[in-house]
């Protein structure tokens, strides 16, 4: 443990000085509540580096205020110091960085108590009070969608498919938080903890029905396009979000921000229950059912996160398909792109070198030529190589350093990349990826080949 802090005010309304202070000096909005980096698609091989992202902020606990010295109380650090990660592909000549400025409050001299000093059962009702305070937050923030912004909507006069579009089951949320996980959560750790210290019974019960989650989690992506096109086209849908922003209720946080909350909610369950048993006995009753409830809420975490990442694959295919002038249907689950960069393509007649851009995806790749374009760099499509059958190997030119050539069936290149680094990176991605497919190439020929002989041995009358 660390000196953190081991006291939480209690939770105020949306529109304190917390929620407000959640939007950073750049315009930015934080990741509250997540205590995780949002995933973001990686390749094993490729070592580009990003844009410094966020650090990742480990959760703090929260103390009983009873229980702590008057002049040893201290105050959490305010959860919009988490800010959300911001990648970008490591080779684009799109300039999308971002600052990361850390807002830092001052604290008062001997407003922290190390956590070493706190008794194991302080620990856990440490963590207790943190969830349940966060707990307490995250209805106010459904209420907030729910009931005024869905509400609101609805009054204007907007339609109830572009409302269910936007929300999804956000009611169906709302209501399992509101009427069952929070009330029984108060009760436990106000009024029952100090008979009945436990959290797994109540989460055990609770937690399947997390399953909820993923259908607005999936829906997430395309909820933003449509607040995005109705901001745009719907000047009363404009007028009605504008004017609940600038309410107090909503802390100057946009409706975007809002819509973020159930996605990060579930990692944060997981973040808070496994530090939960991390301090919880072996020996104590509530051991098993706390490691249930994390089986179950770990699961429901997986499948939040695996739809963003598929929620953000797509989104990267969509942007490479529009700076491609719509020439190549790219946009396929099955497609992922993997690495891409500028390349110097080595002239077959005279040996100068010209500028070009490849794409490599997990099935071809996509040789480009950059075009003259004032905003946003765009491509031509000049040569679609398919992974199956490639070739790529390092060669040695006279006068000509870190050059390199692929090879498919129907055409050679050979290429120079800026430093050594750099072509050994783009040699040691491509071979990775011409062996991934071919293992999947023959795992998927022989469950045909095992498919087929299955059906040749069934007697007639079971393949009738």
């Amino acid at each position: 443990c660390t000196a953190v802090t081991v006291s939480k005010e209690p939770s105020g309304e949306l529109g304190n000085k917390d929620s407000t202070a959640e939007l950073n000096s750049n315009g930015k909005i934080p990741n509250r509540d997540s205590g995780i980096d949002s995933p973001s698609c990686s390749v094993a091989g490729e070592t580009f580096p990003s844009d410094e992202g966020a650090e990742q902020k480990k959760p703090g606990v929260a103390g009983n205020p009873g229980e702590v010295e008057p002049d040893k109380k201290g105050t959490k650090p305010s959860s919009a110091e988490r800010k959300r990660d911001s990648t970008q592909d490591e080779d684009s000549d799109i300039d999308e960085g971002s600052s990361e400025e850390q807002e830092t409050a001052e604290v008062p001299k001997l407003e922290y108590l190390d956590v070493n000093k706190c008794t194991e059962p302080q620990k856990l009702f440490n963590i207790a009070n943190e969830l349940l305070h966060t707990e307490e937050a995250y209805v106010k923030r459904l209420h907030l969608l729910d009931q005024v912004f869905c509400t609101k909507l609805s009054e204007a006069g907007i339609s109830s498919e572009v409302i269910t579009g936007i929300f999804s089951n956000i009611s169906s949320i709302y209501c399992f938080h509101g009427q069952f996980l929070l009330p029984e959560l108060k009760t436990r750790i106000t009024q029952e903890w100090n008979v009945n210290p436990r959290l797994g019974d109540i989460l055990q019960k609770l937690a399947p029905f997390l399953k909820m989650y993923g259908e607005y989690v999936k829906n997430f992506d395309r909820a933003m396009d449509m607040v995005n096109t109705c901001m745009q086209r719907s000047s009363s849908f404009k007028d009605v979000v504008q004017n609940i922003q600038k309410q107090e209720v909503c802390g100057n946080l946009t409706l975007q921000h809002h819509m973020l909350e159930p996605v990060q909610r579930i990692p944060r369950y997981e973040l808070l229950l496994k530090d939960y048993l991390k301090k919880l006995p072996e020996e104590s009753p509530d051991r098993k059912d706390a490691e249930k409830s994390l089986e179950l809420i770990s699961t429901a975490a997986n499948h939040s996160n695996a739809a963003i990442r598929k929620m953000e694959k797509m989104h990267k295919l969509l942007e490479v398909y529009e700076r491609l002038g719509g020439e190549e249907d790219i946009v396929n689950p099955a497609n992922e792109l993997i690495k891409e960069g500028h390349i110097q393509k080595l002239s077959a007649k005279n040996g100068t070198a010209q500028d070009r851009y490849l794409f490599l995806f997990n099935s071809m790749v996509l040789y480009c030529v950059p075009k003259l374009r004032l905003i946003g760099q765009k491509f031509s499509v000049r040569e679609k190589m398919d992974i199956a059958g490639l070739q790529v190997q390092e060669i040695a030119k006279p006068n000509v350093a870190h050059t390199f050539s692929i090879t498919g069936k129907k055409r050679s290149l050979e290429l120079q990349a800026r430093t050594e680094e750099e072509k050994r990176e783009w040699i040691q991605v491509i071979q990775a990826t011409i062996e991934k497919h071919k293992q999947n190439s023959e795992t998927f020929r022989a469950f045909n080949s095992s498919f087929s002989q299955e059906e040749e041995h069934l007697p007639d009358s079971s393949v009738s």
